[in-house]
């Protein structure tokens, strides 16, 4: 068990007012009054829903033997108790004292941008395992390291939550991390104090707009990332994204461009793609070979890429890094195929931006030998603006698009559907389409995926979009499960039963 004394913590931190005893042992460190045991120090963190000092008392009956707050809220008398100006600045030294800086020991991989931080991490891990490197993983989907996942709550943990990580990885041998690092987690310093061995540019668009105050200001968030990184660590940037030779531009050390241009260092040519995956030839400074991904799709050939440029640039070897490519065989909930559809093919994927939602429509489209159909809808709580503009990206590449509900959380469903059906009926109108035969609303998700499955025609691709490997439904007043993935499984399978049945009749 970890532990130390509390004047550990007291002589680094600036105490504004400590009144106890110092050389009581702590345990634990929590800033989730449910998480506190016995031996805990428990953190008053201020939130925009709620106020952990409101929960001092609560934390102190469940064993904090201290807490650190900015305020004493009435248990001056009951727990040793630590007083300082602000305790969210000072996780991540917290952190970093507690769990004895297992950051300095690890090798810290960042990928930063809008679309493909999940598959350009699993992507370099894989080609870091080939090579003999145990390698973690921090991400949207899970946490990995040594043989086990643990469930992710952020794409990027809280400072606390990511030293706890690292201190597991580090005590199982991991010698790499790679991580996604979201424009959240850099505005509210997340990762600060944490010193980054390279870093990934994929893209940038539109997003989080609820969060940020304007797109520039988004923008800024993440080149700071590659504006501190260490003048060795090299930064790997998509020079085909509009806005990558600007963070180049920003980013001294050593610097490495990526993508399908000429004016890529690292770049894909003579590609192949089908519906189980992509191939394409890597011309990298380091030589030249041919790549097959199991993984379909021209955004995965930027993501593979990517990963195999900071790889080569770290000192793996090429046919190495090829190899490791060429082992992923997929990525939850990202461009995956659901089985159980013998005529037509279904895919689940967690594209829920316009950036996202029209590259993956456009490879589906170009592989699709019919029609085209995509299920998707927009969260509630989050940037308005993006849903018109997905409305439209639907009404352009699309055949039929089913509008539904996605995670709605406070909002109506029907009013965020119906700002997404405004987008798609506008565009729709100025193809000189029909959009009453190419657009329906079904909030209930389940039986718009199951509409789709039973609409669908021999040789469509039908695309489930903005969950991916998501497992649960956010509604204003409770968390639903819901796997997209399950839901149109058991869908495919009604309908083979439907059409079996009718057949035997």
């Amino acid at each position: 068990m970890v532990g130390m004394k509390l004047k550990v913590l007291l002589e680094q931190l600036p105490v504004v007012e400590f009144r106890g005893d110092a050389e009581v042992e702590i345990t634990s460190v929590e800033y989730d009054s449910r998480q506190v045991s016995p031996g805990a120090l428990f953190i008053a963190l201020r939130g925009s829903r709620a106020d952990g000092h409101d929960y001092l008392r609560e934390a102190v009956a469940r064993g904090a033997v201290a807490v650190l707050a900015e305020e004493p809220r009435g248990v001056e008398k009951t727990a040793n108790l630590i007083l300082v100006e602000d305790t969210r600045k000072l996780l991540p030294a917290i952190g970093r004292i507690f769990y004895d800086d297992p950051a300095a020991r690890l090798q810290l991989l960042g990928v930063v941008g809008t679309n493909g931080k999940t598959t350009s991490t699993f992507f370099l891990r894989s080609i870091l395992e080939a090579a003999d490197r145990p390698t973690g993983l921090v991400g949207t989907i899970h946490h990995l390291f040594g043989g086990k996942a643990e469930t992710s709550g952020n794409t990027t943990p809280g400072p606390l939550d990511l030293q706890r990580l690292f201190a597991g990885m580090h005590k199982a041998g991991i010698e790499s991390v790679v991580m996604e690092v979201s424009s959240h987690a850099l505005a509210l310093g997340r990762v600060a104090g944490l010193t980054f061995a390279g870093g990934i540019f994929t893209n940038i668009t539109p997003d989080h707009l609820d969060f940020h105050r304007s797109f520039d200001e988004y923008l800024q968030v993440k080149t700071g990332f590659f504006t501190h990184l260490p003048p060795e660590a090299p930064a790997v940037i998509n020079i085909d994204d509009p806005h990558g030779r600007y963070i180049l531009d920003r980013t001294s050390g050593r610097k490495f461009t990526y993508g399908l241009s000429p004016a890529a260092l690292i770049r894909a040519e003579e590609i192949e793609m089908t519906m189980k995956g992509s191939a394409f030839s890597a011309t990298t400074p380091w030589g030249k070979r041919r790549i097959n991904l199991k993984l379909p799709g021209r955004f995965n050939i930027y993501n593979a890429l990517g990963a195999l440029g900071l790889a080569l640039a770290l000192g793996v070897d090429l046919e190495t890094a090829g190899q490791g490519l060429e082992k992923l065989t997929g990525v939850p909930g990202r461009f995956q195929l659901i089985p159980g559809a013998d005529d037509f093919s279904v895919v689940v994927d967690y594209a829920h931006t316009p950036d996202g939602l029209e590259n993956l429509l456009r490879t589906a489209r170009a592989l699709t030998n019919n029609r085209l159909l995509v299920v998707f809808g927009c969260g509630g709580d989050r940037d308005r603006g993006k849903r018109p503009e997905m409305g439209r990206i639907a009404a352009r590449l699309s055949d039929l698009a089913i509008i539904t509900s996605d995670n709605p959380r406070s909002e109506d469903p029907v009013e965020i559907a119906r700002e997404i059906e405004g987008g798609f009926r506008a565009e729709a109108r100025a193809l000189g389409r029909d959009s009453v035969q190419s657009c329906r609303v079904i909030i209930d998700r389940q039986e718009a995926i199951r509409e789709a499955v039973f609409t669908a025609r021999p040789g469509d691709m039908l695309v489930i979009a903005g969950k991916g490997h998501e497992n649960r439904q956010i509604f204003h007043d409770r968390t639903a499960p819901f796997d997209d993935r399950e839901v149109a499984a058991a869908a495919l399978r009604a309908r083979a039963q439907g059409l079996k049945e009718r057949v035997d009749g």
